[in-house]
């Protein structure tokens, strides 16, 4: 029978086992202190030390890798490699890393067989409640406030001391002064700049102290702690460096104003100084968009990791997939997602090559080559067109992707890509990409834009089209609140800016700016959601209750999501001027671009969805400090100097003139007959709330607004609601979930979205109030309810007119069109006033005009917002700040003066049309568009080559300054005259004309010689006779 071996040591067994042991300890501690230098023992703690030695005994059974878990804290011990940081952090996604030091033996490890050196790396994470610690010495202190100040003289004292008590010790102790005011530099950088602020710093004589060759000081708005600085060292790595050490300090860490303090000191891997080694500037520009563009992806791991590209170009191709995205989504939004889009780019490495290759030689400043890269193109569309692998469906989806790809390189006419420091990418397009899609283009997008530009930055892609070079329309932000939308809203991008472009190009017929819009979607979920499980473990870490962690969880994802909607909008423009801000003779003002289109562009913006004031402040301010021709116009809507478009209802004004007149044309006097209302958007929107006051103000016995949908919830009150107590929210910026429940009269119903409750632990109901019986009741509905009456209230609730004031493009739609219908099939309204843009669809228009209702379209209906937003720009264009505030109540008069004027015109016309020749009034408003645009691009023909005389009496200046707001006209000629630019000049001549011609002729008319006799008899003789090859056609002469 075999003796079974003793549980436990035998005495004299375990004084031999304690002093075997004690003696390999020794051995192993003696050897870090030859091998390991001097700063290893000055920096590790004596406890540390020997919980290495410790680990170093059993380091050839751990495989040569050993972690070693503090308080937020660890060491971790391996092999020295030049891989060596990117698997020692691989393994710590989930924490914020302050602090990073490695430490490397001088000799090999005492290990048989072993040639590695011991590598040491001590980490420090961040916590949610950081310790206290030792005041910095009041001397240094001084000594480094003079210098701070030096430097930056508007530091005041309070927030030195707000600053210094926000870095950590072991920050301010590890860097010598000069390097710590180098960063707290970059600090005051980073707080009005996205991109990062860093400087370099070289070390000539490393070899004699010891020490590393490089250090990068960084300071770097709102950046991530998740993999961060795996990151960063991934992109060392690939460029043959490594970090000697990294010490980084996260200031004001959980708010929207965090800023990652960090200095890195880098070597070559192979002991070499880091310029030996490295391509500096091509690192760097790799390096300082880490941050901006995804490090875990297919092109990461097929292309940039095995060296087909470089990290730099692997940003061109992640862009190229969502630009190529947009482009075939068309075709069939299951096939060209683009998750399929990035494996197809990397399931043909070596044509992929081709479209950088051919990318770099059009757009690199320093080493393109326009003949190569059109040789570079040849031969790739030689080769796509042959590309077969036996698997037919698959050849066909990636010569689509493919060619796309390389339509983007061919098609753009200028980027910002070979700038440094980027914080997006942005490519000015020429509209004919389109035609090159495998789709019937004019089905889709009817007409080419003028312009394109697509842009590519930190979970945000966005575009802006125009339709005429001198062209302005809204900047709207796509911003889902639940992630399961983000697929179809993602989907639709490129169209959604398109439509809305196009139908601004219809509406700014009235005045010089054609139409043009900028959609930006944004999707910043996944990383909200890893930071905040980061935040989570801190909190938990710091014995936080559970009931604090969910408030400060809920607080900052709040926060954050708000500070991820102003960069996106912030990188949106700053790449977008970039590209377009250029000096008068059209030369771009940046450098490192190369510009194929070389002439100006001039772009206006206006507020649209998500854009607050604050922004709206920043752009112009932006614009102005950047030298940009328009300068402050560049948006509209600014609070101050500006005409705010909901304060003074610019856009509900035009509403309630169409409204107004197709109630007289259905036989109701609204002042004196009562008519019945229904509204998409709420009483703290800006042409909902406005359109409300309206009706409060102008028809205050005679309006009933019968229900109401908004992001809050919807209501329904037969009898009507009480329109004092909306306008009443209006004012408070309050939505419908605030109307007062007691308001209701019997029969009537709230639904409360934000008010939930838990009936089980899957299953949440919504507070709905109702009025039955006299009694009001407070009703908890489940979530489909819930959807059905936000789908269907105001849909099926029976009016004179609906106003849709709010809500998405395509609410209404040829899908559930029929929603709109009773249960006898006659509509609901009679009347549609679109208050909103795009919120029907072109089929479900046309289903409800067949049953006569009666819509007043989007480009004709809100007209009033956009006329007003030209007036803003003009303005902007010729008065000071100064100058604009003095005169602002008198200007704004004077707008909303004009404005009413504009749509009466046109309602006129519409229904003087309607009754003459009948049809639908959608194609009526169409045909205006069609008629006045026409006009106005004929009478530019004439005018392009025509230089404006400077006299006052001529006719082509008396109509410019007839177009003007009477106190520009009277108080400020001569800076009109001087300020405005010459072909704005031109486009106001051309549309002034021609919007006059269609609403006193109509839209039938065609001029003859007779009709503009007097019109040529009043010219000048070089206007009759053009300049040779500028020849009047007779269509021409018709202007």
């Amino acid at each position: 029978m075999e003796r079974t071996r003793p549980l436990t040591l035998t005495h004299e067994q375990l004084e031999i086992a304690v002093k075997n042991e004690s003696q390999k300890f020794q051995g192993y501690y003696q050897w870090l202190e030859q091998a390991m230098p001097h700063t290893f023992f000055e920096d590790i703690s004596e406890e540390n030390i020997m919980l290495i030695t410790h680990s170093l005994m059993g380091f050839h059974v751990q495989e040569f890798f050993s972690t070693i878990q503090l308080k937020h804290a660890a060491i971790v011990m391996c092999l020295d490699s030049a891989d060596a940081d990117l698997r020692i952090l691989k393994d710590y996604a989930l924490y914020g890393i302050k602090n990073y030091q490695t430490y490397v033996s001088k000799m090999a490890l005492p290990f048989p067989g072993v040639s590695a050196n011991l590598r040491v790396a001590s980490l420090y994470f961040t916590e949610a409640i950081e310790p206290a610690i030792p005041a910095y010495p009041q001397k240094e202190k001084e000594e480094l406030r003079a210098l701070v100040k030096e430097r930056n003289p508007q530091v005041s004292d309070e927030e030195f001391e707000r600053l210094l008590s926000g870095i950590n010790n072991r920050f301010l102790r590890a860097l010598p002064v000069e390097r710590l005011i180098l960063a707290l530099g970059m600090f005051f950088r980073a707080k009005t700049r996205d991109n990062c602020q860093y400087e370099v710093r070289y070390n000539e004589d490393w070899q004699e102290k010891g020490v590393a060759s490089m250090q990068i000081v960084l300071a770097w708005r709102n950046t991530p702690k998740y993999h961060f600085l795996y990151r960063l060292a991934r992109t060392i790595q690939r460029h043959g460096l490594v970090m000697k050490s990294v010490n980084a300090c996260y200031i004001d860490p959980y708010s929207k104003n965090s800023i990652l303090l960090m200095v890195l000191s880098l070597h070559g891997s192979n002991g070499e100084a880091a310029w030996d080694v490295a391509d500096i500037p091509n690192f760097l520009r790799e390096f300082v968009t880490v941050k901006y563009f995804p490090s875990f992806d297919e092109i990461d791991q097929q292309l940039i990791s095995k060296g087909v590209v470089t990290g730099a170009m692997g940003n061109f191709l992640r862009a190229s997939v969502s630009f190529i995205h947009q482009c075939l989504v068309h075709l069939d939004a299951h096939l060209y997602t683009p998750e399929k889009i990035e494996e197809d780019l990397c399931r043909h490495p070596e044509l992929t090559q081709q479209i950088c290759l051919a990318f770099k030689n059009k757009f690199d400043p320093d080493d393109g080559n326009l003949e190569e890269y059109l040789k570079i193109r040849t031969k790739f569309l030689e080769d796509v067109a042959n590309l077969d692998t036996g698997h037919e469906e698959n050849d066909l989806r990636r010569k689509n992707v493919l060619r796309q790809g390389m339509n983007l390189v061919h098609y753009c006419y200028k980027t910002n890509f070979y700038r440094v420091n980027y914080t997006a990418l942005s490519f000015r397009m020429d509209p004919h990409y389109l035609d090159e899609i495998p789709f019937e283009r004019q089905k889709k997008f009817p007409e080419l834009p003028f312009a394109i530009i697509f842009s590519k930055g930190m979970h945000f892609l966005g575009f802006h089209i125009r339709f005429k070079d001198l062209a302005r329309g809204g900047l709207r932000t796509v911003f889902p609140s639940q992630a399961e939308h983000m697929v179809s809203e993602g989907n639709r991008i490129f169209t959604e800016c398109y439509s809305l472009a196009y139908t601004q190009h219809k509406k700014n017929k009235d005045i010089p700016e054609g139409g043009a819009k900028g959609v930006l979607f944004i999707n910043p979920y996944e990383r909200l959601d890893s930071e905040t499980q980061i935040l989570r473990k801190e909190l938990e870490a710091s014995q936080t209750d559970p009931a604090g962690i969910e408030e400060n969880l809920a607080l900052y994802r709040k926060e954050q999501a708000e500070e991820f909607l102003y960069q996106a909008q912030r990188s949106y423009i700053e790449s977008l001027l970039t590209i377009v801000n250029c000096h008068p003779d059209g030369s771009l003002r940046a450098k490192y671009i190369v510009d194929y289109w070389q002439r100006p562009e001039y772009i206006y913006l206006g507020p649209d969805e998500n854009m607050h004031d604050s922004m709206i402040q920043w752009i112009a301010a932006f614009s102005r400090k950047y030298g940009y021709k328009p300068g402050g116009a560049f948006i509209s809507g600014k609070p101050i100097v500006g005409i705010n478009h909901k304060e003074y209802g610019v856009t509900s004004l035009g509403v309630n003139v169409y409204m107004e007149a197709l109630l007289h044309f259905i036989g109701i006097d609204p002042t004196k007959e009562q008519f019945t209302v229904k509204m998409s958007g709420g009483p703290d929107g800006d042409v909902a709330g406005n359109q409300i006051c309206n009706l409060y103000r102008y028809f205050p016995h005679t309006a009933k607004l019968l229900a109401l949908t908004d992001v809050s919830g919807t209501i329904h009150d037969p009898q009507g609601l009480d329109l004092a107590c909306l306008a009443e929210l209006f004012k408070e910026r309050k939505p419908i979930r605030y109307y007062p429940p007691n308001k209701l009269n019997e029969g009537g119903f709230l639904v409360d979205k934000e008010s939930k409750r838990n009936q089980t632990a899957f299953i949440q109901q919504v507070l709905c109030w109702k009025k039955q019986e006299g009694k009001l009741i407070e009703d908890w509905i489940s979530g489909s309810e819930m959807n059905h009456l936000l789908r269907h209230n105001v849909h099926q609730a029976k009016t004179d007119v609906f106003i849709p004031a709010g809500g998405r493009p395509r609410t209404l739609n040829h899908s559930n069109v029929e929603d709109f219908l009773d249960d006898k099939g006659s509509p609901t309204s009679r009347l549609i006033i679109e208050g909103a843009n795009l919120y029907l669809t072109p089929q479900a228009r046309r289903f409800l005009e067949e049953k006569e209702v009666l819509i007043v379209k989007d480009s004709s209906a809100n007209k009033t917002g956009v006329i007003c937003s030209s007036f803003e720009i003009l303005c902007g264009l010729t008065l000071t700040d100064e100058e604009f505030i003095t005169y602002k109540s008198q200007l704004a008069v004077e707008i909303l003066e004009r404005l009413k004027k504009c749509a009466s015109e046109e309602a006129r016309l519409l229904l003087r049309t309607l009754e003459e020749q009948g049809g639908y009034l959608t194609d009526i408003s169409e045909l205006i568009s069609k008629r006045i645009n026409q006009f106005t691009y004929q009478l530019l023909d004439f005018l392009e080559e025509i230089e404006l005389s400077k006299d006052l009496n001529d006719p082509l200046i008396r109509r410019f300054l007839r177009y003007c707001l009477p106190t520009l006209r009277q108080r400020f000629q001569h800076a009109l005259l001087q300020e405005i630019p010459e072909h704005h000049k031109k486009a106001i001549i051309a549309c002034s004309i021609a919007a006059d011609l269609v609403y006193s002729r109509g839209i039938s008319w065609l001029p003859s010689v007779v009709d503009v006799l007097p019109l040529l008899l009043e010219q000048k003789e070089e206007y009759l006779y053009p300049p040779r090859g500028k020849a009047l056609e007779a269509k021409e002469i018709s202007t």
